[in-house]
């Protein structure tokens, strides 16, 4: 049974991942067209909170990824509208994409995380921080743009000549080991996945344009035993952060200590024929137009 009729897609947006939104939202909206539901679609821009005034709609699907989209901008203007929304809410969307403020509580928590530092970009030819290889990475933003592995000293000078428009960025220790994914639906753990990317981890190109190079691997080959721990940490961690819908954390499990290591979590994952959290959920019997359904219904106003 729908709970609402009358919903507003909103999608595209003005961040770097204003395409995967594109992308994810054609998925999202055919889905919910099966589902019978009356669609309002919006490009999402500056005028989103006239626009959902205008068009009145009984919720609010969040197709939009990135800055101002997943970041608690967008969620704060339609929290001033007071109709449902899907998706976490501001609290949960500033602080998952905020990587530096959420590792720290990850640390806090006594959540494994990687030695990270935030350091302003113009020190960044000059730092010393951490031996090669090291990963860099931007505070802010999502489907691992900006994220590079850096080897050698031309790894920085190339980072630094394709990323000028950083104020900041973290510089995090490198960990070799399997890429395992978990999703969470509701308050519930659903379940794990490995990652065999095709590039050297799960970047914006193996996610959404590697056309099957990137093997999924499901149940991930990791003892049962990791297995549940790796998704009660994620549980954990969705509940920490106060996570509304859907969640995805993604983990390293270190090749050497054999423990997880939390790379980030996610409030809003890709939703593309290539996306985890479908595949997560179709393995465990819940089809793609369920899970829509679900997240829909799951909508509510002041989350």
């Amino acid at each position: 049974m729908n709970k609402y009729k009358k919903v507003m897609l909103i999608y595209g947006g003005i961040s770097s991942e204003r395409e995967i939104s594109i992308i994810s939202s054609n998925e999202i909206r055919k889905s919910l067209e099966r589902n019978g539901y009356n669609i309002i679609n919006i490009d999402a821009n500056e005028s989103l909170e006239q626009d959902i005034y205008k068009a009145n709609p009984e919720a609010i699907f969040n197709g939009l990824h990135g800055y101002w989209g997943e970041d608690g901008q967008v969620q704060k203007i339609i929290e001033n509208t007071n109709v449902p929304y899907t998706h976490s809410g501001v609290y949960s969307s500033e602080l998952a994409m905020d990587k530096h403020k959420s590792g720290e509580l990850f640390k806090k928590n006594k959540i494994l995380y990687p030695k990270t530092f935030l350091i302003p970009f113009n020190e960044l030819k000059s730092c010393s921080k951490l031996k090669f290889p090291f990963v860099l990475k931007p505070r802010n933003d999502g489907s691992s743009v900006g994220v590079s592995i850096i080897k050698d000293e031309s790894g920085v000078d190339e980072y630094i000549s394709n990323n000028f428009h950083l104020n900041e960025v973290l510089i995090q220790e490198f960990i070799k080991g399997k890429e395992i994914q978990v999703a969470v639906i509701g308050n519930k753990t659903v379940g794990s996945i490995e990652i065999v990317p095709k590039n050297e981890f799960y970047d914006y190109e193996s996610k959404y344009f590697d056309s099957g190079k990137t093997q999924h691997i499901l149940p991930p080959r990791i003892l049962n035993k990791e297995k549940d721990l790796v998704e009660n940490i994620a549980l954990d961690v969705h509940k920490l952060l106060k996570c509304k819908g859907i969640s995805r954390s993604d983990f390293i499990l270190d090749d050497g200590t054999k423990e997880f290591s939390l790379l980030e979590l996610n409030t809003q994952p890709g939703m593309t024929s290539t996306s985890l959290v479908p595949e997560i959920a179709k393995e465990k019997g819940m089809s793609f137009d369920e899970l829509i359904n679900w997240i829909l219904n799951d909508a509510t106003a002041n989350r």
